[in-house]
């Protein structure tokens, strides 16, 4: 089957190759490595000007290509903000997978899609980040939460959404606990209320639960903001992380009730718990 898709993309029969890649399984993996091992030049016209199933095989395919990494970046680019979610999201992966092969090229790039006008190209981002994140690259730690961190402030909900409840709290702050908790105490310190809501949210995954009294610091101070944007987030994260500590969150909430400022979220919070 290998030598047949070779073949197939030797002759320009991209049909075959697509149709293996809806079968799934083997013969799925053995499609995305016969283009990934062939040049993208070659195929990336005929494949991302496709259906929306060879699209999304082409996306798949450029995270494995070891080509040169400035026209797999462009054709990254473009499927970042295909029609097709399920593209979309393969092409942000690939966009990672590319990162961690060649960070020091790739990452300038991806710094640029950071203010492309298109928000699933921005959205991209932090899930290239994500995919990259690796526990044993502990020097990619402060690189990738850098950047992320001119993001924090977009408040387009389709950056906003993948960024602080699940790129931060979920997959970042796995890979490098100590880094992520550093850099989200130095943001709590923002004015910017969509700043302040992406700490808050980025507090109710498994970092909370692992520093629980160093996040309920951190919430206590944000706790004060008198925006209700901020303080819902407060309330949210407190509930979420209620569910991974309920002990020490409900010590705290019940110290909140006293507290004229504090006692409103507390409230919200204990409600849900």
């Amino acid at each position: 089957m290998a030598t047949n898709f070779a073949s197939a993309l030797e002759k320009g029969e991209l049909e075959l190759l697509v149709s293996a890649w809806q079968r799934g399984g083997e013969a799925r993996k053995r499609a995305v490595l016969a283009l990934a091992r062939g040049r993208p030049e070659k195929w990336a016209e005929g494949l991302t000007g496709g259906t929306p199933e060879a699209r999304r095989l082409a996306a798949a395919a450029l995270g494995a290509c070891e080509g040169g990494p400035e026209l797999i970046l462009d054709l990254l680019h473009v499927l970042a903000a295909d029609p097709d979610p399920h593209t979309r999201n393969l092409a942000a992966q690939a966009a990672g997978q590319q990162l961690a092969r060649r960070f020091p090229e790739v990452y300038p790039v991806l710094g640029t899609w950071r203010g492309d006008p298109e928000p699933w190209v921005r959205r991209a981002v932090p899930i290239a980040a994500a995919t990259c994140a690796h526990p044993q690259r502990l020097d990619w730690a402060a690189p990738l939460l850098e950047l992320i961190e001119p993001l924090l402030s977009d408040r387009t909900p389709e950056v906003k959404g993948i960024l602080g409840p699940r790129v931060l709290a979920h997959k970042l702050a796995v890979a490098y606990p100590d880094d992520t908790f550093e850099y989200l105490t130095f943001w709590s310190t923002s004015h910017d209320e969509q700043v302040l809501w992406h700490v808050a949210m980025a507090l109710s995954g498994p970092l909370a639960g692992r520093c629980t009294r160093k996040a309920l610091i951190l919430l206590r101070k944000l706790a004060l903001d008198e925006r209700r944007y901020v303080r819902g987030a407060v309330a949210a994260a407190l509930r979420r992380l209620g569910k991974i500590a309920p002990d020490p969150v409900l010590t705290e909430l019940k110290r909140w009730l006293a507290d004229e400022d504090r006692a409103p979220i507390a409230r919200n919070a204990l409600s849900s718990l």
